[in-house]
């Protein structure tokens, strides 16, 4: 007996939990993106005090639904059925690339943190909270981006 075992690969793979093609997966990230949108909403409109509490909801439930029915694809899908997916992702010269360059971010920041820390007891700055939390994000960011382009140019 010849019979094919290989899963069929599409753009939009296949449900790992309920099998069927890619318009039943579809439909169901959507469904779940539609029900978790609309929690968003619903919660939005009873907490947030809108004036308008059904035009709040309808907005906050359309704004939220590409995103909620993205992750529930994310979180359905099965990775072998995808055209074009790698098959091991967390084995990839990209991952170690990005392991490395957020490894040297996470030093850096902890040195400015501890060095900021001890300026602020020291001097007794006063500084906005979201201000410094900004500045400190921004900064982990751009450093983790510039660690992983020189990485990349240096090894690819």
């Amino acid at each position: 007996m010849n019979t094919n075992t290989t899963p069929r690969q599409t753009r939009w793979g296949r449900s790992r939990l309920f099998g069927g093609g890619s318009i039943a997966l579809v439909a169901v990230s959507v469904g779940i993106g539609a029900v978790l949108s609309s929690g968003i909403g619903g919660l939005f409109a009873t907490f947030g005090n809108p004036t308008k509490p059904w035009l709040a909801f309808a907005v906050v439930a359309i704004v939220t639904l590409p995103v909620s029915a993205a992750l529930a694809w994310v979180i359905l899908v099965d990775r072998t059925t995808i055209t074009g997916a790698t098959r091991n992702p967390d084995d990839s010269i990209e991952n170690i690339w990005f392991e490395r360059a957020a490894l040297g971010a996470f030093g850096d920041l902890m040195i400015v943190l501890g060095l900021g820390a001890a300026a602020f007891a020291v001097f007794g700055l006063d500084i906005a909270p979201a201000l410094l939390l900004s500045a400190l994000f921004v900064l982990a960011s751009a450093d983790f981006a510039v660690r992983y382009l020189r990485i990349s140019k240096a090894e690819g």
